[in-house]
């Protein structure tokens, strides 16, 4: 399956290393990316390039990079002035250099372009500016306050390509052209980058791993990857599908007064899909169900409290005798949490769906983790081992936590780095037994075997709303219940509704105004463009559109 990964600093010069160890010269790479670079900003509107082009270059191979689009530029018939620092110090830099001179105009730029360059610092900067590259920033920073569009090669000058932390000074790019692989900084500082475009320097087989061994890049599905991890998903799309092949999903959760969770989540299901949708519901919800989704079916928990008196009193609850169970409603994926409660009635269901669906996928969320985290720390013992246990006989399962609640199950503090974060997100999936989506900006999934996490980079503000979890439950449950594995679920769910609302936004041009029912509406178009895969220009390999400052 072909996929892009997501690199730090010293991830991307082991792609570099290595695909120069396998016989491309670094000169290459080099002339490879200035050109691709060069290529790209020639397909900006010619009213924009007939103002000139300033780039601005620093010694190191960055600025190299900054002297082949130079005279890539020039060669094409659009001015280039080219600011050097200083002159440049490695060898791939000099060479390049010396080969734009004769196409060049060297200073300061004048004032009237509407396009710069910045080829100052590269991925091997980490830290303050220094006092001349601070200068040199504040340069590019006059130009784009001029109205000048700021292009980044490989990352914006001084943010750090690993931790995306950004050093006082720095210029915020509108376009960051990535060679070769995208840097984890940026997809970490996304309102620094700008609009991000992945460009192919000729790395080859190298950009997915340095060498035969694999390593840990985050890993990024778009295009026809994901096309590829669907798979047996699209077998529900024949011409000849009914409703059974489409998938039974079942999603427990609406106490008394959260039918509305219930209700976004078998809502985004039927929109992604399924062919019978059924909501497990207190008996108290189940007509605010049946009215909001008149497509799904709607049942009350398989275990009620005699009354809500008796819950309150402590006394026993109800249980459906051997006949009412063995009449349950068979899942092809059961969801368990939107709207749960966290009570002694839903403390009661939760084991007792897991009892009844034993051997059903599983999609755990909200106060499904909740009442996990209650039942180990009650036994004093690990949520890990809990959700182990718990679901030990699921095929295949899918815990959606947000920061929040995943700091709850770990029953520690979320750390800030994310080197730290992504560790430990690994280290739990894997006694856990199960995937893992870390929900946020960006979304990561980690499964059970320990492979390299993935990376989801899609969504507005709009999904920062509540429901928005609901909505992506009932799409990996979805996805679940027509054949995919958790991992493929989880990573194809959590793209499919970040890109839906990146479509439902940008269709509005705002989030003002816009509710979750929006993004499901947009949840249809995207998946045709999964199946159309619209081809990139010439040297692109993949773009993330940028994202409001």
């Amino acid at each position: 399956m072909s996929v892009f990964r997501i690199t730090t600093a010293a991830e991307a010069a082991a792609r570099d290393r290595a695909a120069i160890g396998a016989g491309t010269p670094s000169f290459d790479l080099m002339l490879h990316a200035g050109t691709a670079a060069a290529a790209y900003i020639l397909r900006e509107p010619p009213d924009r390039l007939a103002y000139g082009v300033a780039l601005f270059a620093g010694v190191g191979n960055n600025g190299g990079d900054a002297y082949i689009v130079a005279a890539q530029l020039a060669r094409a018939g659009v001015p280039a002035r080219m600011h050097a620092h200083l002159p440049p110090r490695t060898t791939d830099a000099q060479r390049a250099a010396q080969l734009a001179a004769p196409w060049l105009v060297y200073g300061a730029p004048t004032g009237h372009e509407l396009l710069v360059v910045d080829g100052l610092l590269g991925t091997g900067h980490n830290g303050a500016l220094r006092d001349g590259m601070w200068a040199e920033c504040a340069r590019l920073v006059r130009a784009r306050d001029r109205g000048a569009l700021v292009v980044a090669l490989d990352i914006p000058s001084g943010l750090d390509a690993s931790t995306g932390e950004v050093a006082h000074g720095s210029v915020a790019a509108d376009v960051t052209l990535s060679f070769g692989t995208i840097k984890r900084g940026a997809l970490l500082r996304r309102d620094h980058v700008g609009q991000v475009v992945l460009l192919d320097i000729g790395l080859g087989e190298c950009a997915h791993a340095p060498g035969d061994g694999n390593d840990a890049a985050w890993c990024w599905a778009t295009g026809a990857s994901l096309c590829d991890i669907l798979g047996t998903v699209y077998e529900s799309d024949a011409w000849n599908a009914h409703k059974g092949v489409r998938g039974r999903v079942g999603l427990a959760g609406g106490d008394h007064g959260m039918a509305g969770a219930v209700v976004l989540a078998a809502r985004a299901a039927l929109q992604a899909g399924a062919g019978l949708v059924h909501g497990i519901v207190d008996e108290a919800s189940v007509s605010a169900v049946q009215a909001l989704v008149p497509q799904a079916l709607a049942h009350r928990w398989p275990v009620q409290p005699a009354s809500r008196h008796a819950e309150q009193s402590g006394r026993a609850l109800s249980h459906p005798t051997p006949s009412q169970a063995n009449a349950e409603p068979r899942y092809d994926a059961l969801a368990i949490g939107p709207g749960l409660g966290r009570g002694k009635a839903s403390a009661m269901v939760m084991p007792r769906l897991l009892d009844l669906y034993r051997g059903t996928p599983l999609v755990l969320d909200a106060d499904a983790l909740w009442l996990a985290a209650d039942a180990a720390n009650a036994l004093g013992t690990d949520t890990a081992s809990m959700l182990r246990h718990w679901t030990r006989e699921a095929p295949q399962v899918v815990c959606t936590p947000h920061p929040g609640e995943f700091a709850r199950l770990l029953g520690v503090p979320l750390p800030s780095e994310w080197d730290e974060r992504a560790a430990l997100l690994s280290q739990f999936a894997t006694r856990a037994n199960c995937t893992v989506l870390l929900k946020g900006t960006p979304t990561l999934v980690a499964s059970s075997s320990g492979e390299p996490l993935w990376v989801v980079p899609h969504g507005t503000p709009m999904l920062a709303t509540g429901g928005s979890g609901d909505c992506l439950t009932g799409v990996i449950a979805t996805l679940l219940a027509q054949g995919a594995s958790a991992r493929d679920a989880a990573v194809v769910g959590a793209t499919w509704h970040g890109r839906a609302a990146e479509r439902a936004t940008a269709e509005r041009g705002t989030t003002r105004g816009m509710t979750l029912d929006d993004m499901l509406h947009a949840l249809g178009p995207v998946w045709a463009s999964f199946e159309r895969d619209t081809p990139h220009a010439v040297g692109v390999l993949a773009e993330l559109p940028a994202v409001r400052r």
